[in-house]
């Protein structure tokens, strides 16, 4: 074949008029890269769940990235992920406090009544004094494999085959919101319209009151992404977060040590460590000015370990993970647009099973081993730091596998039955659907 000279200088053109196009790069933990079909963002193909190849950490990052970029696609004037059914919605409940069933369809966003942070009841309160609402979103597979076996009936969940797991391609996710009185200060964020309940102080608490919403403008701040793949259903679970959130606390630490120079979403420059990640929930220094509803005192957000992973931490595949990490954000980034708001998010890390099919029922999920040896790969500390703030360093709480695991689970209350253990209980949206379930006919008797 006759070269031309371009060829002979080693320079490579791209024959995008001959119709040539280039394979992608495989997924490898050497060289960690985004795939070409993900470009454009607008045109980002939904992950191949069911074929999916686990052969490297790239393989659950790249699931991970390109699930993050499918779901925040443009779908019926917002990003797709919006169009998903809550948990609320699977019941026809409008909110867990009151139970009240939804007389009516809304096309808008629901309305954002949860404020407490999952395991320790935490508030997260920004630099302006407003509480960081969440919102949870199931995707059709979830909902249908639900709706298909009548799990919304708590004597069917007792008799369910207790090793029977979500199908393939089966979605749990979880969105973190700051309220923002100017949203062309938070151009960077993806914004939108909504509402969220009104906090009031109440019998000494601080509580929602589910008669009065407030419109308000919310700026995305953490997402959450949940879901089966071929082999795994455990699911991949992935976090990610916007650049501005809060520094990286280095490895080394001292109580005293400045974390950052620089003012951050959830951070005040030169605030020291000690200060950071502290939770108010359970002191009396909390306070609501219900007229303003703002609260005090703020919180200071650090993100303890960067990419999920204690650098520290004596296990071969940290390094690996971290490197995986880094260079499939780069590669991601790189090639979005900088006019796309999705541009300024990141994927903090991921965390999964080491081995294929490893579920089980009863599983306590509390060490990243067990007797057959390790047990979770990847993100072994993963948080996001506004969903998970204040249970970064515990121990019992410091990944996704240590709260969302397949154990037999007890009522809140005692007029409730008790979850058996099954697969499913990995989903923190199903064990919530099962008791509220309970709730919701306990009130119609009662009416």
């Amino acid at each position: 074949m006759k070269m031309n000279g371009l060829m002979k200088l080693g320079i490579v053109v791209p024959l995008l008029s001959a119709g040539i196009t280039f394979a992608s790069p495989p997924a490898s933990d050497t060289n960690c890269q985004a795939d070409n079909s993900w470009f454009p963002h607008s045109e980002t193909p939904m992950p191949d769940s069911a074929n999916f190849s686990p052969n490297s950490n790239c393989s659950f990052h790249r699931w991970a990235w390109q699930m993050f970029l499918w779901l925040t696609q443009e779908d019926n004037n917002q990003p797709r992920f919006l169009n998903f059914q809550s948990p609320y919605d699977v019941l026809g409940i409008k909110d867990r406090e009151s139970l009240l069933p939804r007389l009516s369809k809304s096309g808008a966003p629901r309305s954002l009544d949860e404020y407490l942070q999952a395991g320790t009841e935490g508030i997260l309160i920004d630099q302006s004094g407003k509480a960081v609402y969440y919102s949870q979103y199931l995707n059709d597979t979830f909902v249908s494999f639900i709706d298909s076996n009548k799990l919304t009936d708590p004597k069917v969940v007792q008799n369910f085959d207790p090793n029977t797991p979500f199908p393939v391609d089966s979605l749990e996710l979880k969105a973190s919101w700051k309220i923002v009185d100017d949203k062309d200060k938070y151009k960077s964020f993806f914004t939108m319209p909504s509402t969220v309940f009104k906090l009031i102080n109440k019998d000494g608490s601080i509580v929602v009151d589910d008669t009065r919403p407030i419109k308000v403008t919310l700026a995305l701040v953490g997402f959450h992404i949940a879901g089966v793949v071929k082999d795994h259903p455990e699911m991949i679970w992935a976090t990610f977060e916007h650049k501005d959130n809060a520094p990286d606390v280095p490895a080394d630490v001292t109580p005293s040590q400045i974390i950052s120079k620089k003012d951050w979403t959830f951070y005040k420059a030169n605030t020291p460590y000690s200060d950071c990640n502290v939770n108010p929930a359970s002191s009396p220094v909390l306070k609501l000015d219900e007229k303003t509803q703002t609260l005090s005192p703020i919180t200071h957000v650090c993100r303890r370990y960067a990419f999920g992973n204690d650098a520290n931490q004596k296990d071969m595949s940290v390094p690996t993970n971290i490197k995986v990490v880094k260079q499939l954000n780069d590669s991601v980034l790189s090639q979005l647009s900088k006019s796309d708001v999705w541009s300024n998010y990141f994927e903090v890390g991921a965390i999964w099973f080491a081995r294929n099919k490893g579920l089980k029922p009863n599983m306590s999920l509390a060490t990243d081993s067990d007797d057959k040896g390790q047990l979770l790969i990847g993100s072994l500390k993963l948080s996001n730091s506004t969903v998970e703030t204040f249970t970064q360093t515990q121990s019992t709480m410091n990944n996704c596998f240590r709260c969302h695991n397949t154990l037999h689970r007890f009522p809140p209350s005692t007029e409730l039955d008790p979850l058996p253990g099954l697969n499913l209980n990995i989903s923190h949206a199903f064990v919530n659907i099962y008791f509220w379930s309970q709730e919701l006919s306990q009130e119609k008797d009662n009416n």
